[in-house]
């Protein structure tokens, strides 16, 4: 993998944790990831000076902010019946492992040995680093199945919209295309969102966070637009294993800015993600 996509990917790792680390700060976490999303119609003034989406493109940004609409909606409700350290590791853990599968059946895309050895070696850091806060639940025989099967429908929605996205930004200007699908994914997931919440809650919550929503709106934004950038330079699958790095990104964030511990555990997951890393942008 060329060093310069290995940097924006880095850089796009950053935008994420940095925007979850806002979302984690707030109290209904459901109603301001609805508005930030919502607050990237505001992007659609700019689309009639970037260049449009030709029409064998449409079924792909439909289709991909569908998907990208059912992720939202399963991972609130994966969050709402099981516990985050839990689901958070298993969604974007398994997703790189499926988005994987679909570029070698459906894109013909064969990683190369160390390629696919160092998405192991991520995929084995993320679970590591995710889930080393909650080892108890992880191995207590209360676990929440539905919980842990929705957390996977979630991750299988991530490499679906990823591999879509991934085919697609090969054919069209990236910033036009993460406009529409944030944009539509957002129209997509409100009314479910609203509906579980109620409208008066999401008014609150504009009004005390409309300012925090503006900028983590524009993070999701640069930082999957960035994504597909590198989508255009890169293997899909690789893209989107070194993509999920955030997680460690946040977990530092999660230590500097709120206290939470990092501990031994996540170090040696870490370890192992930078070095699957290093394996992808060396040998892959």
């Amino acid at each position: 993998m060329p060093l310069g996509t290995l940097g924006i990917l880095l850089c796009a790792a950053v935008f994420h944790s940095v925007w979850n680390l806002l979302l984690k700060q707030v109290k209904n976490k459901q109603l301001f990831l609805m508005w930030a999303t919502l607050s990237n119609l505001l992007c659609f003034v700019a689309l009639p000076f970037l260049p449009s989406i030709p029409k064998l493109i449409w079924p792909f940004v439909l289709f991909s902010s569908l998907v990208e609409a059912f992720y939202y909606i399963s991972l609130a409700w994966a969050y709402h019946i099981g516990e985050f350290s839990l689901v958070y590791p298993i969604a974007r853990g398994a997703a790189p492992v499926l988005l994987t599968v679909w570029t070698m059946l459906f894109l013909k895309e064969i990683p190369h040995i160390f390629g696919l050895l160092g998405i192991s070696l991520i995929v084995v850091g993320l679970i590591i680093v995710g889930a080393s806060s909650s080892w108890k639940t992880l191995i207590s025989t209360k676990l929440n199945v539905s919980s842990i099967v929705i957390a996977l429908f979630a991750a299988t929605c991530i490499s679906v919209y990823s591999t879509i996205d991934g085919v697609a930004v090969s054919r069209v200007n990236p910033l036009s295309y993460v406009i529409w699908i944030l944009g539509l994914s957002a129209l997509f997931a409100s009314p479910f969102i609203l509906l579980r919440n109620g409208t008066r809650l999401a008014v609150v919550e504009l009004k005390e966070h409309w300012l925090r929503i503006l900028v983590v709106g524009f993070l999701i934004l640069l930082a999957y637009g960035t994504v597909l950038f590198a989508y255009s330079m890169g293997h899909i699958s690789y893209v989107g294993s070194i993509r999920e790095v955030s997680i460690v990104f946040g977990a530092l964030m999660g230590w500097r800015f709120l206290g939470e511990r990092f501990g031994l555990i996540r170090v040696i997951g870490a370890g192992f993600i930078f070095a699957g890393i290093a394996m992808i942008a060396i040998l892959g």
